[in-house]
């Protein structure tokens, strides 16, 4: 009794007429408005060229209908994105990435979780493609963010959902919070816990933890040496090119000092291959506070002050784990 009297309300906050998400809204009565805000960006930068920005706010209860109706404008193959809240000491988010796949599929893996996605104010997830260029996002404060050379179909979307044009006051631009539905009465299935419903999407879709090789503090400071605690999956050496058979798949989590995460997976690969396996994939990498470790763990100082490993823990069948 004493966990459930801990948890939330199971009630949304509400501003006037604007339903925030259960995971993301704004410290104080700020009442949102409706509405959506286009910027040509002429040289964005990237390959593809010339493209519209529409940035869109949206009550709760209209968010998925909008998104999904976007989402019809994404091609037969797409690139999915998805961002998880991280447990990095100095980032906020982690990013993962897929190979193309079929848009319905995508669409199909958005619907199987979109209460996760629509209101977990820890994930955020969208679809990409190059050709014809175009990207629909739903960001962690539920704003719809739409990348697109053509605007007229999108505009078109929105007159249908009722959706106006007008300058944009986001409520994110204030203070706000990010809350994970898990802390709610009655959202306590797995398919409510964003961490579970992450992993389910990511190995469904095989998408890769995107490996940004700054290391630097949340002010953009370089950090130099720091501890990393890291979770693969690894196969033995000798069958990793085994591909008619199948290979045995292990999960082994390590902590380590090093310069970037670049450094970080040589150590991590030099060491497998020393006891006779192979990187198969990371599924975490992130910089940790060595204080808060459990004392079995945490590494003497000296090991902070040379890049290695410190800590090594025991290897557990990934047949027990998600498929991957």
């Amino acid at each position: 009794m004493a966990d459930a009297q801990e948890l939330l309300p199971l009630v949304r906050k509400k501003v006037g007429d604007f339903l925030y998400p259960y995971g993301s809204f704004p410290d104080e009565a700020f009442e949102q408005r409706e509405g959506f805000e286009t910027e040509y960006q002429s040289d964005s930068g990237e390959a593809d060229g010339p493209r519209y920005r529409i940035e869109i706010l949206v009550s709760a209860e209209k968010l998925v209908p909008l998104f999904l109706d976007l989402c019809r404008l994404l091609p037969p193959h797409v690139f999915v994105s998805m961002e998880r809240a991280s447990a990095d000491m100095y980032s906020r988010w982690d990013e993962y990435l897929s190979e193309q796949v079929p848009s319905a599929e995508f669409v199909e893996m958005f619907r199987a979780y979109q209460t996760a996605f629509a209101e977990d104010g820890n994930l955020a997830i969208g679809a990409f493609a190059h050709d014809p260029p175009i990207e629909i996002f739903l960001g962690s404060h539920k704003e719809i963010v739409a990348f697109v050379a053509d605007r007229k179909p999108a505009l078109e979307i929105l007159k249908r959902h009722g959706v106006e044009p007008r300058e944009l006051d986001p409520y994110y631009r204030y203070d706000h919070q990010h809350v994970a539905l898990v802390g709610y009465r009655g959202m306590r299935g797995p398919h409510f816990d964003y961490l579970h419903v992450a992993d389910v999407v990511r190995h469904a879709l095989a998408m890769e933890l995107q490996e940004d090789d700054d290391n630097v503090d949340d002010e953009g400071r370089p950090l130099g040496l720091v501890a990393w605690h890291a979770v693969v999956l690894i196969v033995p050496a000798r069958r990793a090119r085994a591909a008619r058979r199948r290979v045995r798949t292990f999960v082994q989590e390590f902590g380590l000092t090093a310069a970037g995460r670049r450094e970080a997976r040589e150590l991590l690969e030099r060491r497998l291959a020393d006891d006779g396996y192979a990187l198969h994939g990371v599924e975490e990498m992130f910089r940790v506070d060595t204080s808060a470790l459990p004392a079995h763990v945490r590494p003497e100082q000296r090991a902070l002050e040379r890049a290695g490993i410190w800590w090594v823990g025991e290897k557990t069948d990934a047949d027990a784990h998600p498929e991957h």
